[in-house]
């Protein structure tokens, strides 16, 4: 019950709204104020402020949070801590993507890494930058490969800026029916504005960073669909559903079918105007592993013929 309980307030105060919250973890909103409700009776307190718009948590709310935090992480800790002292005998590492980085990374990472380590569990999953700075935070990630965190409490060491294309559907003003490659230079973006857009969730950092650009070269952007993560969204607008701004290795011209490049234009956003950063986050302390540092230079080494040349 701890860790739902910690879940729910975690969301709350990120959300301001219980329907919001229940809908980013997939549950109901009765359920969330039950769960919500059984603690406040067994506290004997209040922990949200229902009064407030956006929806608070309450002074008692905040230190039970902050208390759950600190219980998921010593359990972490501790669990973390028995497996540096059984040798990796069954470790066990969790890594975390975001949008930003393809499969074509992991295959040659992890087969390395296992012809070191092959009695170490290794789980494999993505998820936004904000998921992944709780997780961090509360233990339960050991690393994320993406875009740097907020917090001061990570570590982050910076591996590669990975170049990005605009992808233009046929419906676009600034669509070139005679080229599939189009030069940045040529175009007027600004004719952009009011056109449809396919995205992610704002509070995804990529997408806050596209949002950003496209604001200040006075383009405002129509999400007509968002979609959970940038793999789904970059095949989308492969299929003429809507623009969008992706790292160059989703719009690979081998990537790309003849009836595609019937429909769309890449556009080759310079580097010098727009790229996505992105590196490794994660925990530094006393009892990082030999496993752990091993991964870390592996993911680094391997970063760099990811990464398309231009």
């Amino acid at each position: 019950m701890n860790s739902k309980l910690l879940s729910f307030l975690e969301e709350i105060q990120a959300q301001g709204n219980m329907s919001k919250a229940a809908q980013a973890l997939f549950v109901t909103q009765p359920y969330i104020s039950r769960v919500i409700k059984n603690a406040e009776v067994n506290f004997g307190v209040k922990l949200i402020d229902r009064s407030s718009h956006p929806i608070q948590l309450t002074y008692a709310g905040e230190r039970l949070l902050a208390f759950l935090q600190e219980e998921n992480r010593l359990r972490a800790n501790l669990d973390r801590e028995m497996t540096h002292l059984s040798q990796f005998k069954y470790g066990h590492l969790t890594i975390a993507s975001n949008e930003v980085v393809t499969n074509d990374l992991y295959k040659p990472v992890l087969v390395r890494f296992y012809n070191k380590y092959p009695n170490i569990h290794a789980q494999i999953t993505r998820m936004t930058s904000r998921d992944a700075e709780k997780r961090l935070l509360s233990g339960t990630l050991d690393f994320f490969i993406g875009h740097a965190l907020q917090s001061h409490k990570v570590e982050y060491k910076p591996i590669a800026q990975l170049p990005l294309v605009l992808i233009i559907p046929e419906t676009s003003k600034l669509y070139n029916p005679d080229k599939v490659f189009l030069n940045y230079q040529d175009l007027d973006l600004t004719k952009l504005s009011g056109e449809e857009f396919i995205g992610t969730p704002q509070e995804d950092n990529y997408q806050r960073l596209v949002t950003s650009f496209l604001n200040d070269i006075g383009v405002t952007a129509e999400i007509n669909v968002e979609v959970p993560d940038l793999h789904l969204a970059s095949d989308l607008a492969l299929e003429h559903v809507g623009a969008i701004i992706t790292p160059e290795p989703f719009a690979n011209p081998r990537r790309l079918t003849d009836e595609q490049k019937k429909h769309i234009n890449v556009i080759e956003i310079p580097t010098d105007v727009l790229t996505a950063n992105f590196g490794i986050s994660y925990i530094k302390n006393k009892q990082t592993s030999e496993p752990v540092t091993d991964l870390l230079n592996i993911i680094s080494e391997y970063v760099d013929e990811y990464v398309p040349k231009r």
